[in-house]
């Protein structure tokens, strides 16, 4: 397809699905508008509005590690077929906005009228996350199941919460996060070059590309096959930040849920180091990886000169 026809065509799909999610959005709030539902059996109220924000922070790691780890197993060329690498990003960010709001309006709607028909409260999430699921079956079965999901995760937290911001937040989030990646994956990926394994790392020593499972290793470090310089993995200075979020951050949203004395104290240890890995994981899926020299205690970084004197000190001598 020609360059200009094929941006015609990106252009015709972003209108389709600006005019798809308008189209739902109208004709839920018509259907509201004509029932006997309240806004607020929908979940459009401001009580306990950070409670529920609250819980869609925390529940959004389950669709965020789902989410990476599914497209980590994508090929490369996969993720460039994706309509969101291309395209101005503003547009794409209204539109994922757009996307996730008019989506949890419709299944809180869906909810609450299957409840009115005496239906009971999981059985009516089920429902919705069932043809939520369904309605991707036409893309990939994988899909269609991660679908219905996610929307059995977020209908529990609209019922739990009984406001629609809970999954709202955790939609927002799934939602960009995948942009991002699809973003910053389809910017780094050379087009003669979309089969290149992306968890290729770079010996700093030799500047050596290769794949850290696939030479000797134990459990955190591992050998450049070029140089045998010994490494690690560097996750930079998230992992300190991620620390101190877990350190402080766990503790403090705890507390503000309610949590008070001895059962903060147990729910903190278990809530810290589970928060602290899963964000590693997750940061590990999404940002390219890292190797650096194995430090020593009492290193602060790269000693290329001392490798470069241990090199001389080893070439051979004319007797």
């Amino acid at each position: 397809m020609p360059a200009d026809v094929q941006e015609r065509a990106e252009a015709a799909d972003r209108v389709v699905f600006l005019v798809v999610r308008l189209s739902l959005l109208t004709l839920v709030v018509l259907l509201l508008h004509g029932s006997l539902i309240s806004i607020h059996a929908v979940g459009l109220t401001s009580d306990n509005w950070k409670s529920a924000m609250a819980l869609g922070v925390l529940a959004s790691y389950v669709p965020l590690s789902l989410g990476a780890l599914l497209q980590r197993l994508l090929p490369p060329d996969k993720i460039r077929e994706d309509p969101e690498s291309r395209g101005a990003l503003t547009t794409w960010c209204g539109l994922t906005v757009l996307g996730s709001f008019s989506t949890e309006f419709w299944r809180a709607f869906c909810i609450a009228a299957l409840i009115r028909l005496d239906l009971s409260t999981w059985v009516a999430v089920l429902v919705v996350a069932v043809a939520f699921g369904s309605s991707l079956l036409t893309i990939s079965t994988g899909r269609a199941a991660g679908a219905a999901a996610f929307g059995g995760v977020a209908g529990f937290l609209f019922v739990k919460t009984g406001s629609l911001l809970a999954p709202l937040t955790m939609s927002l989030i799934a939602a960009g996060a995948h942009l991002y990646r699809v973003r910053q994956i389809s910017s780094r990926i050379p087009v003669n070059l979309a089969s290149f394994p992306r968890r290729y790392v770079t010996c700093p020593v030799c500047s050596a590309s290769f794949d850290p499972r696939k030479v000797e290793r134990t459990r955190r470090t591992f050998t450049c096959p070029e140089c045998g310089e010994v490494l690690q993995y560097d996750a930079g200075g998230f992992t300190y930040f991620l620390v101190f979020l877990c350190l402080y951050g766990v503790p403090a949203f705890l507390y503000f849920l309610g949590y008070r004395y001895f059962s903060l104290l147990f729910i903190s240890i278990v809530a810290v180091p589970l928060t602290f890995f899963v964000g590693i994981a997750i940061y590990s899926l999404i940002v390219p990886p890292k190797a650096k020299q194995k430090l020593s205690y009492g290193d602060s970084g790269l000693h290329l000169t001392d490798k470069t004197r241990r090199r001389e000190d080893h070439r051979p001598t004319d007797d």
